[in-house]
């Protein structure tokens, strides 16, 4: 008696706070029962190298010029960076140079004199790694500022990121806030004209950049004074004239290095970069320290979607849109509602088998399934997990196996009962005797469930999600809880599981 009232006790206690997780903390539900867009983006790694070589190049020509290798050109490209040397016999000497200070690199020899650097395999792979989950990061970053609930951000194989937003369904919008680069760049300009006449003037150190329309060009230095990195924070504002635009503040690193190049270079243009398009080039009128603007004809909508980015920071390479989904609200209702009238119906039903095979057994039974399915809701709530579709169907899988496990358990104790057993013997021996069955169809679904979640993506996490829930609760409640109350059933003098006799 000790013993139960123990079981009993903890039966509570658990069915307690199952009921406050419940109340407290509701249930994701996914694209397909909430409406929403869902995206599949992936980086462009092929950008990413291109700016690693870039970055790269001018140092490398400036450590084999350091170490007397004559060069006639270091030109960075998508495939590596060329190098082209005057004598053949440099070559061995470009190899050891790279050995010592660019380890990351790897020398392909070509035509005469012409030398390919490329990034090492596996530098490539720790790029790819490095850019999508930095591109994951700051994609998390800009959803949080737009106060969406519950997105899902997860990677998909080697190199690709889904992006589901429910409750959002302007996809343009979705699609701007997601794609945009926002790399922000301030940067001093030589000249602006005609783009004939500036391309004439284009130097290694210079870049040609046009405005937002195409209509007037601008000579750049293409080292930056600042870049987005610099920001503090960006928030929506507005000019002189009164149209929206944004204001931003800079770190301390940034204020330093502003002051420093606005004070040189009074009466000069310095145009505002925003993905390698001037929005705006003003005239450095006195010495800038921590904070600036940016205008340029915004609509409101658009300065608020661009302090966003700002803040949350630049995505690392562009990326591309592969697949583009919006789910309306009205078919997750529908399903919502199926779904409860499909879930009532076979409840009934099989309430209905139960009691009448089993008997006042068959009430312990209803019980620990009805235990099970607050368990199933409460770890969904506790583990922030998501209700889908198929999430719905992994539910209705798991009361299967649930009654499945009460059917072994049962029958057995049946079959004690007809060999003359006493109850409490017949309880303990059909346990007993069904627990490896029961615990091989756990374990078996679990490691499945397990194996989609961990493989699998989107709905069929969310199958795998309420699977391996279930199981766990229905291994609770099912198996252990279920014996708790036989016994209560038993010593209550209520146990009955055969059709014309009641057992002491």
């Amino acid at each position: 008696m000790k013993d139960l009232r123990l079981n009993l006790l903890l039966l509570l206690v658990l069915i307690l706070l199952s009921v406050g997780v419940v109340l407290f903390r509701p249930v994701n539900l996914g694209l397909d029962l909430r409406g929403g867009i869902s995206m599949v983006v992936q980086p462009d790694i092929n950008y990413s190298l291109e700016q690693e070589y870039d970055r790269y190049a001018k140092d490398i020509e400036t450590k084999l010029r350091q170490e007397g290798i004559k060069l006639l050109e270091v030109m960075p490209s998508k495939e590596g960076i060329k190098v082209e040397l005057v004598e053949e016999e440099d070559y061995e000497k470009l190899t050891k140079l790279l050995e010592r200070d660019f380890p990351r690199f790897t020398p392909l020899r070509r035509e005469k004199g012409e030398v390919l650097l490329r990034l090492k395999e596996t530098e490539v792979d720790q790029l790819r790694s490095g850019v999508l989950s930095q591109t994951m990061e700051v994609l998390r970053k800009r959803i949080d500022e737009l106060g969406i609930v519950q997105p899902v951000i997860t990677r998909i194989g080697t190199d690709r990121i889904l992006v589901e937003l429910p409750g959002v369904l302007d996809l343009q919008r979705a699609k701007s806030i997601v794609g945009r680069t926002a790399l922000l760049e301030l940067k001093l300009v030589v000249e602006s004209g005609p783009k004939e006449v500036l391309q004439e003037k284009l130097g290694r150190d210079y870049e040609l950049l046009s405005d937002q329309r195409g209509e007037e060009w601008f000579l750049l230095e293409k080292v930056p004074v600042i870049t987005g990195a610099d920001l503090k924070t960006a928030y929506t504002t507005t000019d002189e004239f009164g149209m929206p635009a944004v204001g931003f503040e800079l770190t301390d690193r940034g204020s330093r290095l502003f002051a420093q190049s606005t004070e040189q270079n009074v009466g000069r243009r310095l145009a505002i970069v925003l993905d390698k398009k001037v929005v705006s080039a003003p005239v450095i009128r006195s010495r800038i320290s921590d904070r600036g603007q940016i205008s340029g004809n915004f609509t409101p909508e658009e300065a608020k979607e661009l302090a966003i980015v700002l803040r949350a920071g630049a995505l690392p390479t562009r990326v591309d849109f592969l697949q583009e989904t919006v789910v309306g609200p009205s078919l997750g209702r529908d399903a919502i509602e199926q779904g409860m009238k499909a879930g009532i119906a076979g409840f009934a039903l099989l309430v209905f088998l139960l009691l009448l095979r089993y008997k006042t057994a068959g009430l312990s039974a209803t019980f620990c399934i009805l235990l099970n399915a607050l368990m199933l809701w409460a770890g969904l709530a506790l583990l922030g997990g998501t209700l889908t579709l198929p999430g719905i169907a992994g539910i209705i899988l798991n009361m299967g196996i649930a009654v499945d496990s009460n059917v072994l358990i049962f029958e057995r104790v049946r079959e004690e009962l007809q060999l003359g057993n006493s109850l409490r013997k017949a309880i303990e021996l059909g346990y007993r005797r069904t627990l490896s069955a029961v615990w091989d169809t756990h374990i078996t679904l679990l490691v499945a469930a397990l194996i989609l979640f961990q493989f699998g993506s989107g709905p069929v996490k969310g199958f795998a999600t309420t699977l391996t829930v279930g199981t766990i609760a229905s291994f609770v409640s099912n198996v252990y809880f279920a014996k708790v109350l036989l016994e209560l059933l038993s010593k209550l003098r209520l146990f009955r599981v055969l059709h014309k006799e009641t057992f002491r």
